[in-house]
């Protein structure tokens, strides 16, 4: 397999940080994230001043596991080494495309190594916090890569004791805060590069910057032609043609119209009605369109094929 180029990776990255930039937890709990990425915590102390007994109470906001899940499957990528866009790669890739003089009075690409190094890093020394149970103490660290292996994309059995005295809250609550340190340096990087390109030291396709990199349409509504053929015969059903644009055959290949008039289903003027009233934005009278509802199959039809106009 050809390895990608290096303007292909960094490419690459650019498109995968626009795309993490994009969740909804950069765009609209821009707050919380900021408050896990610096572990912020809320410590409330209630004194008895008759007894002197003391209470303290600890308050963390998080965003639904759901949300974070999504967020850290578009981060994994950048954090895993086999990947072309692997955070290092990255930066490798940066190293060779641009001049090395001009790289350096820009950036300190060694700082930048480091960050990564140490963002990424699952047995360094805890980021905020250290866990304790009876079986001994496991850092928040390794409790971010035991709820991302173990209950976000596999699952991986924990052979530390510790983690399995914990729960998957107690993972989630480390992972959430590491995956907002990682989406932080994400949007970091990303503006470094782009300051390059603005000065034009670095070079690549415009269009990483206009192509789509997420969905945001949910629903689908365009025209199409529709076509049914026999879902059984002597040599099976007719092939699909690799190519839309060929033409069907015709003795094989029907329209809806034509494969319900001709199966006395529906009327050939009640079909004109229904055609006609989805033709329309909003029809006055709406009922035939709402109301009818083909079978899915008439007798000795395959499912319907599409293919777009």
């Amino acid at each position: 397999m050809a390895q990608p180029t290096a303007s292909a990776i960094i490419e690459g990255f650019l498109l995968r940080s626009r795309r993490i930039m994009a969740h909804s937890l950069i765009r609209e709990q821009a707050a919380m994230m900021s408050s896990l990425h610096g572990g912020t915590v809320k410590i409330s102390v209630t004194r008895n001043v008759k007894t002197g007994e003391e209470s303290h109470r600890i308050k963390i906001e998080y965003p639904p596991e759901e949300a974070m899940e999504s967020l850290a499957s578009r981060v994994r990528p950048l954090i895993l080494a086999k990947e072309p866009i692997y955070c290092l790669k990255v930066l490798d890739a940066l190293e060779q495309v641009v001049d090395t003089d001009a790289l350096n009075e820009e950036i300190d690409l060694d700082w930048w190594r480091e960050e990564w190094k140490n963002i990424i890093d699952g047995n360094g020394e805890a980021q905020a916090y250290i866990v304790g149970t009876a079986s001994g103490q496991i850092t928040d660290r390794k409790l971010t890569y035991a709820w991302i292996y173990g209950d976000l994309v596999h699952a991986t059995t924990p052979r530390s004791l510790v983690i399995k005295d914990l729960s998957i809250d107690d993972r989630y609550h480390a992972a959430a805060p590491g995956i907002a340190r990682i989406c932080n340096l994400v949007i970091t990087t990303h503006i470094m590069l782009v300051s390059l390109i603005d000065k034009g030291l670095l070079t690549i396709d415009s269009e990483v910057f206009s192509e789509r990199v997420v969905v945001t349409k949910t629903s689908v509504d365009r025209k199409v032609e529709v076509y049914m053929a026999p879902a059984e015969g002597e040599d099976g059903p007719p092939p699909m043609p690799a190519d839309p644009s060929q033409e069907l055959d015709p003795t094989q290949w029907r329209t809806v119209h034509q494969v319900l008039n001709e199966a006395g289903l529906i009327g050939s003027d009640e079909i004109e009605r229904v055609i006609e009233a989805d033709a329309g934005d909003h029809p006055a009278d709406d009922l035939t369109r709402r109301d009818y509802q083909p079978p899915v199959s008439p007798p000795g039809q395959s499912a319907g094929r599409y293919f777009t106009a």
